[in-house]
């Protein structure tokens, strides 16, 4: 509005100074250099306001809303074709590509779920398709990256499968350990590609590996057999104790009231009895029983396991 102002302002000044040139013969001097200044001050203005008006880019926009509405119109037609497809797929289930095009037709709609099924059911049939498998991948993170780690890491194992030595399918499935925060994984990814000899520059991936491993991190899972796990109930507490050899103090401690004892548990950093302390590489598990809910002296030893590396094992089995 301010740009429009000022250029009437010049016009009408432009008026007035033409109409009183007709009184005057010639134009002096001073009157010249003051119309070119207006002048040029004209054009400036009028470009300034031609680019801020957003006039050049009315060509654009209208090609930006030509093509929203074409993909307005192409969902439209997708919804209207996944039931035909539904409907061929119900004769014909075996038909591989029709089950790849039912799945990108509720991605398009923003139907992952379903999306979800048609994907799996396509790979029932051929999972040789290493493009499939990754949308396949991608969906189920979309939906639940947690909920569905078994399926996810199954389809990661199919691509990685194919083609042994491409670091960027390690790559895909090193961000999805990260994105779910399993630390186990992601070493376990680590330590998979320091050790394939198909893959030639991992010295990054070796730093990394290294790094976790004196990072002050670890988590172990104690599997209790049934037979030794009848056994426990004698007790209303029972206390995980992980000690480093040769030490009096425990490194870490978990307790659970015997009523919520499950047969799998795990022990991890969280459960270090000093947060910054180092992790020692061999320690044993003890397991105590007590009849009170806190540490003390009538604490009762069930259970002394053999020597664990934590630095090489993620699971110990107690039998």
């Amino acid at each position: 509005m301010i740009y429009l102002s000022i250029v009437i302002i010049i016009v009408i000044y432009f008026i007035f100074f033409f109409k009183n040139l007709g009184e005057d013969i010639s134009v002096n001097f001073k009157n010249k250099k003051l119309i070119s200044i207006i002048l040029i001050i004209f054009f400036l203005i009028t470009g300034i306001f031609i680019k801020d008006s957003g006039i050049i880019n009315y060509t654009e926009y209208n090609s930006i809303l030509d093509k929203h509405y074409e993909i307005r119109k192409n969902i439209l037609t997708i919804k209207k074709n996944i039931p035909i497809l539904q409907t061929k797929l119900l004769n014909e289930p075996d038909y591989y590509q029709g089950w790849v095009m039912l799945a990108k037709s509720y991605i398009i709609t923003d139907d992952l779920l379903d999306a979800s099924y048609a994907y799996e059911k396509a790979l029932s049939l051929k999972a040789t398709d290493p493009i499939i498998l990754e949308e396949f991948i991608s969906v189920l993170r979309k939906l639940d990256p947690k909920a569905n780690k078994t399926k996810i890491l199954k389809y990661f194992d199919q691509l990685i499968a194919q083609d042994i030595a491409n670091l960027n399918i390690y790559n895909m499935k090193l961000n999805y350990s990260i994105d779910i925060n399993d630390a186990d994984l992601t070493k376990n990814i680590l330590k998979k590609i320091v050790s394939n000899p198909k893959i030639k520059d991992k010295e990054k991936y070796l730093l990394a590996l290294r790094q976790m491993e004196n990072s002050g991190m670890f988590d172990i899972k104690i599997r209790i057999e049934k037979s030794v796990y009848d056994s426990l109930t004698k007790h209303n507490y029972l206390y995980f104790i992980l000690k480093e050899n040769n030490s009096k103090v425990p490194f870490a401690v978990k307790k659970y009231k015997i009523s919520d004892l499950p047969s799998y548990i795990s022990i991890n950093s969280n459960n270090k009895m000093i947060e910054n302390s180092s992790i020692p590489k061999d320690v044993k598990l003890y397991i105590k029983g007590s009849d009170k809910p806190s540490v003390n002296k009538g604490m009762v030893e069930i259970y002394e396991s053999d020597t664990i590396d934590l630095s090489e094992s993620t699971e110990y089995i107690v039998n």
